[in-house]
């Protein structure tokens, strides 16, 4: 197994156990992009974004060794949670700080919170878990395939028929359904084994 991808239940034990800063690379490395396409899916603006990742990763840093070992609760619904919270802080801090510098009606800054859905929050956080587990897949597996059948694939899901990759890539129709299919196939596996390493 890559060591760029240890098992949810290692990595997570291994911040508890030693808070090293090889674990806390790793957990970077594996989690950031999720925490932070959830914050903007928020409508969070890029600078506030930036500076709410640093709050979840400090609060996942302090809290993590509280963090219940039950393995039938899922490590992403914690993560969520986290994330979910700083930006309810977050929201409350600033309505409190634009409502002491100006009426809060003439305060654009209000109106980009008002913006902020919380609610979603569950929805924005599936749809970016899957969009993210899939592009560790896709790194995953890239060096597995010749360069053909990874852009085969890539155009195929770009919404390409297999006639028009057919033409662009100089191969007959068949090869495309076939080196399509390899390269879906084996995607979808690594999808599966991600979802067990990292849930």
């Amino acid at each position: 197994m890559d060591d760029d991808y240890k098992t949810r239940q290692t990595l997570i034990q291994r911040l508890k156990e030693n808070h090293d800063e090889q674990s806390w690379e790793d957990f970077l490395r594996i989690y950031r992009p999720y925490i932070r396409a959830i914050i903007r899916n928020m409508n969070i603006s890029e600078n506030d974004a930036d500076d709410m990742v640093q709050q979840v990763m400090l609060k996942v840093w302090n809290k993590i060794g509280e963090k219940d070992e039950d393995p039938t609760k899922r490590f992403r619904s914690w993560l969520s949670a986290v994330t979910s919270n700083c930006v309810k802080n977050y929201i409350r801090k600033r309505v409190l700080d634009t409502e002491r510098l100006e009426k809060a009606r003439q305060d654009k800054t209000r109106s980009y919170l008002n913006a902020i859905r919380l609610p979603d929050l569950d929805r924005i956080a599936e749809r970016e878990w899957r969009v993210h587990i899939f592009n560790l897949a896709m790194e995953r597996i890239d060096g597995l395939f010749s360069g053909k059948a990874i852009q085969v694939f890539r155009l195929s899901i770009e919404g390409m028929s297999v006639e028009q990759i057919a033409s662009k890539m100089e191969l007959k129709e068949n090869s495309v359904y076939r080196l399509k299919n390899r390269v879906k196939e084996r995607l979808a596996e690594e999808i599966e084994l991600l979802r067990e390493e990292l849930e």
